[in-house]
């Protein structure tokens, strides 16, 4: 399922990033610092172990992706993974590798200044998610629709029908792609599929809260959800397909 950040934590993470400091997250730097006390210290040398610091790199890497979607983390606002961590208490390990996620996905940059900012969302960015929501988005569905249950292709077109709705409010236009989407890849029985969507939701919802589609556009998804609709109840995968592609501009 899509994972939104409370917006009370995202504001802590966001005044976190805020302040002014040397503590930027460098990846030359061999020398991270040493982990404060934490209740997650078992004895490790880092205070934590390899299986708990990837459970809390997970934690930090959906609420700081949460928080740059949303817009609580604004373009070129600077992180710092020391202050993070205490907030957080935890260590500045998994702060560091979630922050490394982030960076590979587009959201976040690392200059040769030694300055971890949130990146710049362009044009080019916001097509290529939407690109890349309608490639996996087309292959979701034409493997979901034939693995469908009755209950569940009731629920796609469900999810289907409040895109469509939601096409002229950016935000809830964001959040509704992001559940059709994951739906079809939790049900297309395809486990890397939904690991890639899972971990390029961000990225996603950034680029439709921020750029929405235009009015030409919105009228081309509203039709390719109808044809979803369509694929959806005939079990047609390859139209689901196609229609899928389409909601996000792919030809």
């Amino acid at each position: 399922m899509p994972v939104m950040l409370d917006e009370a934590r995202a504001r802590s993470l966001a005044s976190a990033g805020s302040a002014r400091g040397r503590d930027e997250l460098t990846p030359a730097d061999p020398h991270p610092g040493e982990a404060a006390s934490t209740p997650f210290a078992i004895g490790s040398p880092s205070g934590e172990s390899r299986r708990e610091r990837r459970f809390l790199g997970e934690d930090v890497f959906l609420e700081l992706g949460a928080a740059i979607a949303s817009g609580v983390l604004r373009d070129g606002d600077v992180i710092r993974d020391r202050e993070l961590a205490v907030r957080m208490e935890i260590s500045r390990t998994p702060v560091r590798e979630a922050i490394l996620r982030l960076q590979q996905l587009g959201l976040i940059e690392i200059s040769p200044s030694r300055r971890t900012r949130v990146a710049e969302l362009t044009n080019g960015a916001a097509r290529d998610a939407r690109r890349w929501a309608g490639y996996c988005g087309g292959i979701a569905a034409r493997e979901a629709v034939d693995r469908l249950t009755p209950a569940d292709a009731e629920a796609a077109i469900s999810r289907v029908h409040a895109l469509r709705a939601a096409l002229d409010a950016p935000a809830a236009a964001a959040t509704a792609a992001l559940d059709l989407l994951t739906f079809l890849a939790a049900r297309a029985d395809c486990a890397p599929l939904h690991a890639e969507v899972t971990e390029g939701q961000f990225a996603l919802v950034r680029a439709l809260r921020r750029m929405p589609l235009a009015i030409e556009e919105r009228a081309a998804s509203r039709d390719a959800c109808q044809a979803l609709v369509d694929a959806v109840i005939a079990s047609d995968g390859d139209a689901a397909e196609a229609a899928m592609r389409a909601i996000f501009g792919v030809r």
